[in-house]
């Protein structure tokens, strides 16, 4: 008969040397840093975000608000009504957007503040 092989009862980390705890509490200690700085940097992004709609949003508002002084006038010939028209229909869907980006931002702020408002 053949030899048994006994290979399978080893365990599969033979050979290998195991991690003293000093290893492990670097390596605990760096992915804690890492983790850290990701935490930061999406803070940061959601904190742009937020400022980047707000900045956009004021000149909006008054394109929006001409725009519709315009369309109330009748002297407005088709042409000119049919320019306005698509300016408002335009900062609407960008007013739209904006806020979007404002409900993402805040959604996504790790640290849970959700002070900012439209």
């Amino acid at each position: 008969m053949g030899r048994v092989n006994t290979s399978a009862a080893e365990p599969k980390t033979a050979g290998k040397k195991p991690r003293d705890n000093h290893s492990l509490e670097h390596e605990y200690s760096q992915l804690k840093e890492e983790n850290r700085r990701l935490l930061d940097l999406a803070e940061w992004r959601s904190a742009s975000m937020a400022h980047l709609a707000h900045e956009l949003r004021t000149p909006l508002t008054s394109i929006l608000g001409f725009s519709e002084i315009l369309l109330s006038q009748e002297q407005l010939t088709d042409a000119q009504r049919n320019f306005c028209e698509r300016i408002q229909n335009s900062a609407q869907q960008l007013q739209r957007t904006l806020n979007h980006m404002g409900d993402l931002s805040r959604m996504d702020t790790p640290s849970g503040d959700n002070s900012s408002s439209r």
